[in-house]
């Protein structure tokens, strides 16, 4: 079962100006299958063949001389020597557009890379976990189904193997990113640890990052786990969004929010399988924030910490998320219930504070209509079911 990308659209006009372009994101979301599609008659070689890593590694100019054509590089950061033999090659011939086609999950290492011999000749792009809108806009799946994605999240294979379980999934993604990743980049000698701050940091998911109360709860030292924080955002299973500043005369908070990338493994580290747990769950409200920062990520054009923040005064008035476009703000809160009392909403005490710019307010929430609702003073709409349009 093949799911369209949105990012396709994106590729394609980036292989149209650039002479190489990079698809990074998280193990597992399709990066290597999305590319093999799009440009089948592309050489394919994936650097996670250790023997092929070595090769290219110890030679990268005889590896390179065996692809006439376009090649897709899959999990390039395994063999750092090719980006300067790539710079070399697209310097003689800079208009050979959609040449060099590069995959990876690391993106601590492929940024470096990528800062030093590629600036200015590569574009970069991120995918992400399915989308409950290409859930939708597939039309293999009924809306219950799409609801699951909540706890099941949206990693392609789950959903085209309709016999995989997301415990399944979840507990041998875990397993294989923690011996083949991390283990490689930081110096993990206690897995069990590791295990027990991730599950840690789902459960503070939507709150402000504290580092020393990580430590504590974790036994591990707030340096490493400043590490660990690190190496997790850089992976792609993490993202750590910061707080919105504008001069409007008010002590803001500085620390950023944490996020997972996608809510089934986030739910799978908080032990919901289902419906009925998700519906029973403590932290069923975080999850629904937490999907709702998914999907903007993964449907507009917004980039955490450049277009995307939250805004939290000292008098703890917050607004989840504030989305700034084109000069425009669009103050988002995000409720896991269908009927939302308005004066749990912080739209009236925050929109005002900003007189100069043109200000909308959003409430995405479990809305059950079928379009979304036009409210006093702001718009109701549910992402699981409806497209996200921000005014």
């Amino acid at each position: 079962m093949w799911i369209d990308r949105k990012t396709k659209n994106a590729i394609v006009e980036a292989c149209g100006a650039r002479p190489a372009i990079l698809l990074t994101g998280a193990r597992q979301t399709g990066k290597s299958s999305l590319l093999q599609k799009m440009f089948p008659d592309a050489a394919y070689v994936t650097l996670d063949h250790v023997p092929s890593a070595d090769e290219a590694e110890a030679n990268p100019d005889r590896f390179l001389n065996r692809f006439s054509g376009s090649v897709i590089l899959d999990e390039v950061q395994y063999a750092p020597s090719l980006f300067r033999e790539l710079k070399i090659r697209i310097d003689k011939n800079r208009s050979a557009h959609g040449r060099w086609i590069l995959t990876g999950s690391q993106r601590f290492s492929l940024m470096k890379e990528v800062g030093e011999s590629l600036a200015g000749r590569i574009s970069v792009l991120q995918l992400e976990t399915l989308s409950a809108q290409e859930l939708r806009n597939c039309g293999r799946f009924s809306k219950k189904a799409v609801e699951s994605c909540l706890w099941k999240g949206g990693y392609p294979e789950l959903w085209a193997n309709q016999k995989l379980t997301a415990q399944m999934f979840y507990e041998a993604y875990i397993q294989t990113y923690l011996e083949k990743d991390l283990r490689a980049i930081l110096n993990v000698s206690n897995i069990r640890d590791f295990r027990r701050f991730i599950q840690i940091c789902a459960a503070r998911v939507g709150q402000l990052l504290n580092y020393a109360d990580l430590s504590k709860d974790s036994g591990v030292s707030a340096p490493t786990i400043k590490s660990w924080i690190s190496v997790l955002e850089a992976s792609g299973i993490i993202n750590l969004l910061p707080p919105f500043f504008a001069n409007i005369g008010k002590r803001l908070v500085k620390a950023p929010k944490l996020y997972f990338s996608d809510t089934g493994l986030l739910s799978h580290l908080l032990n919901i399988t289902d419906a009925d747990a998700y519906t029973r769950s403590s932290y069923k409200g975080s999850i629904w924030e937490n999907f709702v920062f998914t999907e903007l990520v993964k449907t507009l054009p917004v980039i955490p910490g450049r277009t995307l923040f939250f805004y939290r005064d000292q008098n703890h008035v917050e607004i989840d998320f504030v989305v700034e476009l084109g000069g425009n703000l669009c103050l988002i809160e995000a409720k896991a219930a269908e009927r939302v009392d308005s004066r749990k909403l912080n739209f009236s005490k925050v929109a005002p504070l900003f007189p100069k710019q043109t200000v909308s307010c959003v409430l995405m929430n479990m809305l059950q209509e079928k379009e979304p609702v036009h409210l006093d003073g702001y718009d109701s709409l549910n992402p699981l079911h409806h497209t996200i349009s921000l005014k």
